[in-house]
């Protein structure tokens, strides 16, 4: 049954709240706490700070049968304001620069309530009373623990303990993987599907529907991103996780030592999970986030009929979230002991931790569940929650997978959020080192999504939860005309990209030349720009006036590339200081995400600098035949272009030449200075001008 629910209320900065504040749901005999601020609790009998849940449950139960619950606890110590800004630096310190940044950035919330540990003395009282494996959330402000039921009523009659609760946990209806038998290399290697520079060979069908290849065309990767995965254990073995590995920032396992499993986790799940969005092997397997780091959590144990305890996950994702996790993806749920009447985006423990995830910036992306067309076809939570991405399985042809769980919410919100291919979806086999499988689930339509979402991040790193998860639901499939099967629709990852204009300036230079002023920039990432504007005034008294307008590059044919702009300002005059500033125009009625840039020159007719050179990435890369390398020039230099291996072998001189001023353009084949092709592997490209080394580079080949 479920508890009667209370309303919203606000938190107020530097006060002390009680959980039954924060926590709605809670209800004490049909009293709820109406003073917000009260320094002393309601007091309550003992009997009534157990939920009726658990009551039903003590009554089903042996008596001698230990129980898992939550004991929700009244504040956190109620001390003065003094302590508690203390107390708030102290969480500060125990954050990561990353996940402070992460806050400063994206979050609704500061770092304050959340982050400051449960009251140690409130802890110890409940050691004594002899509880087994305790375990403690922050956020919601809870502990949990085996105990037998006679101690249940003694932790009730504790002062500072507000409610008890069962501790929800979930048996998997059905293992909806795999669906087929692992699939030999020999079929794979005529299977070569590939988009203009990146071979997706079977997982095309999975990325190519939600428009991902587009956007790794445009250079995104997840580069700079970092996705948390809770699921079971991870086997990073596979080759498919050879450029992976060095970007697996943390693992931990939640479930080693509880409820009496002290054993390594299944890794089937979740190295499938894993490689569905991250895996990269090119003809075989490339993840939406092939270029992210990752944390990975265990969180699932399936030793013991599957069964996954929601604490396990809540310590998860305050874990991830100080670590600065940007994306948390996972495709677990709950419903055993909840309804459908709890899935009201605010009653499971498990949802509510969501929530304060998604108001602390982080996107959670969670699987809906494969529960359609049984008896409860519902969501189970945290996909529920309101500012969670709840995704639905699809198949290739984009209709709905019967298995997939279907909304609305208890309180009549749209769920799924979105959805992704969920059938047939090519992941590697989790217990072989090159083998491929096909999997069903909306296990493997969430990862999916969160690639993404981290695409999107990589992108737009200002973007916050909110901003995500609108842009996703506006330019899906079925945005005109949402329902509770499908939801807003398939994913279209190249609309939600263009939602917005983006221009990155690097490197604005301004360099004495013959005619004038030279000035060049480059840009990363263009999308939905128009052109560049340049304004100029003299330094110091003058005021900017527009001097010229540069149009944007219109065509964006290379995978990781930087524009080269340039443009000389030929009506300077001699002894006279300018200061030039570059204005990023996107297109009319979009926001745009760029900042202005400037620089100082003071022109002196007849001199120039210094030969500068620039040294571009080489396209494509990875690359598996032939791959093209780009320079440019100021002034007529000496240049030398060399190829080296990683152990600074010299393997070709590509050019060894004297140059005019302008940008140019090199081949390399893959082959040595005798013609022989070279190995797969990273491979070093290095430019001289005259006896200076200007830069290098590093690129992949993959035979």
């Amino acid at each position: 049954m479920r508890a009667n629910s209370t309303s919203k209320i606000s938190a107020k900065k530097h006060c002390w709240l009680s959980l039954a504040v924060l926590i709605p749901g809670l209800a004490f005999g049909g009293a709820q706490l109406e003073n917000r601020n009260l320094r002393q609790p309601t007091v309550f009998k003992a009997e009534d700070k157990l939920t009726n849940r658990l009551k039903n449950t003590l009554a089903s139960r042996l008596s001698n049968e230990p129980i898992k619950v939550w004991i929700y606890l009244v504040d956190k110590g109620d001390p003065g304001r003094t302590a508690y800004e203390t107390a708030v630096v102290a969480a500060q310190d125990r954050l990561t620069p990353r996940a402070r940044r992460r806050l400063a950035l994206r979050s609704r919330r500061q770092t304050e309530w959340e982050d400051i540990p449960i009251h140690s003395p409130y802890v110890e009282q409940i050691k004594k009373l002899g509880v087994q494996e305790l375990k403690v959330s922050r956020w919601i402000n809870a502990a949990s623990v085996s105990v037998l039921p006679e101690v249940i009523y003694r932790l009730a009659e504790l002062p500072f303990v507000i409610s008890i609760e069962v501790v929800n946990r979930l048996r998997l209806p059905e293992p909806l993987v795999p669906t087929q038998n692992a699939l030999p290399e020999t079929i794979l290697n005529h299977r070569k599907v590939r988009t203009k520079y990146l071979d997706y060979g079977p997982s095309l069908n999975q990325n190519n529907q939600l428009h991902i290849p587009e956007l790794h065309e445009l250079g995104l990767s997840g580069k700079g991103v970092l996705v948390a995965l809770f699921d079971t254990g991870f086997n990073l073995e596979h080759v498919a996780f050879d450029s992976l590995r060095s970007r697996v920032k943390a693992q931990h396992n939640f479930i080693q030592s509880n409820d009496g499993y002290s054993g390594t986790p299944s890794a089937g799940h979740g190295t499938q999970v894993l490689s569905t969005i991250g895996g990269y092997a090119p003809r075989r397997l490339v993840g939406p986030a092939y270029g992210a780091s990752y944390l990975l959590a265990s969180t699932e144990a399936v030793a013991f009929e599957n069964k996954i305890e929601e604490d396990w996950w809540i310590n998860a994702m305050e874990w991830a979230d100080s670590l600065g996790a940007d994306v948390i993806s996972s495709s677990l749920n709950y419903i055993d002991w909840y309804t459908y009447a709890d899935m009201d985006g605010k009653t499971a423990a498990i949802t509510r931790a969501a929530s304060i995830a998604v108001d602390r910036g982080i996107v959670v992306v969670n699987a809906m569940g494969n529960l359609g067309g049984l008896a409860y076809e519902k969501m189970g939570a945290p996909a529920d929650a309101e500012g969670v991405i709840s995704v639905g399985a699809v198949g290739r042809s984009g209709r709905r997978a019967d298995f997939s769980s279907v909304g609305p919410t208890f309180d009549g919100r749209i769920k799924p959020d979105v959805m992704a291919m969920g059938q047939n979806v090519y992941t590697v086999d989790p217990y072989s080192v090159r083998n491929y499988l096909q999997a069903d689930g909306t296990s493997f339509s969430a990862p999916l999504v969160a690639g993404i979402a981290a695409l999107l991040f990589e992108a737009f790193p200002r973007w916050t939860p909110g901003d995500l998860h609108r842009v996703l639901r506006q330019t899906s499939s079925q945005a005109a005309s949402p329902d509770t099967l499908n939801g807003y629709g398939i994913v279209d990852a190249l609309s939600a990209l263009m939602t917005e204009a983006l221009g990155n300036v690097q490197d604005f230079k301004a360099d004495n030349v013959r005619s004038g002023i030279l000035l060049s920039w480059t840009v990363g990432l263009e999308i939905n720009l128009l052109s560049y504007r340049i304004e100029r005034r003299e330094y110091p008294g003058g005021s900017f006036e527009p001097i010229a307008s540069i149009a944007v590059v219109q065509t964006r044919d290379k995978l990781d590339s930087e524009n080269a702009y340039s443009y000389t300002d030929r009506t300077v005059v001699d002894g006279v200081s300018y200061e030039y500033r570059l204005e990023t125009q996107g297109q009319e009625g979009l926001p745009l995400t760029a900042t202005s840039v400037s620089t100082r020159k003071t022109y002196i007719s007849g001199t120039s600098a210094n030969a500068r050179a620039k040294l571009f990435p080489n396209v494509p890369n990875p690359f598996d035949n032939s791959t093209e390398i780009n320079f440019e020039l100021t002034e007529s230099s000496h240049v030398t272009l060399t190829i080296y291996n990683l152990l600074g072998q010299k393997i070709k001189v590509l050019i060894d030449t004297v140059y005019g001023p302008g940008r140019y353009e090199r081949e390399w084949n893959g082959r040595d200075s005798d013609g022989q092709r070279v190995p797969s592997g990273v491979y070093l490209y290095r430019m001289t001008i005259g006896s200076s080394i200007e830069k290098d580079r590093k690129m992949l080949l993959l035979r």
